[in-house]
């Protein structure tokens, strides 16, 4: 069997998937230089700390959804509509192929009080994603209403995502994406309105 080409982009994809499977806590260095065949001790040659591993997993992750989902809501030449279509598709792949769920918002529960450092990493995420939705609803929608209708689909998907683990049941996932783009249609129609108190 060939041997592993082992560098700083296969320990991050390696990590990325032991974080997500089993949290940051349980995971141990050891675990991942195990994970990419190294010696005992041999990661510390690539990233000093768990936390900087982490810190470089995070932004991997973001640029992953920037070049694989969010480019697509800045696409002026594609409708709204096949922009959610894409990111639904999206969605559905990401999620349904991963036994952990968002390593995002994972790790965000789990650190957010003991690793203050991830936080600023993760809520730039975050609002990354949100201010991708609402150019796509702008495109149909007053400026409040898509901001709201974009931290409802954000917040929609993380939940469903986060019951279909729960439950083992895809069909949280499907429905929720289902639900959002029902709302749109009915916004864009002028037939209902999203609460816009909700600010930045």
């Amino acid at each position: 069997m060939a041997r592993k080409k082992v560098n700083r982009e296969f320990i991050i994809r390696e990590a990325l998937h032991l974080f997500r499977d089993r949290g940051y806590h349980a995971t141990s260095m050891a675990d991942i230089g195990v994970a990419c065949g190294l010696l005992k001790g041999s990661i510390y040659h690539y990233f000093p700390s768990k936390e900087m591993l982490m810190k470089e997993v995070l932004v991997y992750l973001h640029d992953y959804y920037k070049h694989n989902a969010f480019r697509h809501a800045y696409d002026e030449n594609l409708g709204a509509r096949q922009k959610l279509s894409m990111l639904s598709k999206f969605y559905q792949e990401l999620f349904y192929g991963q036994e952990g769920g968002c390593l995002m918002a994972n790790i965000a529960m789990e650190t957010n009080s003991v690793v203050p450092e991830f936080s600023p990493l993760i809520s730039t995420f975050f609002q990354e994603w949100i201010d991708a939705m609402a150019h796509i609803y702008r495109q149909e929608l007053p400026e409040e209403e898509a901001e709201a209708l974009a931290r409802e689909t954000v917040a929609a998907v993380e939940g469903a995502t986060m019951l279909m683990r729960i439950f083992n049941d895809r069909a949280y996932l499907q429905k929720s994406l289902d639900q959002i783009g029902e709302k749109f249609e009915k916004l864009s129609k002028g037939s209902v309105s999203v609460p816009v108190s909700v600010k930045r």
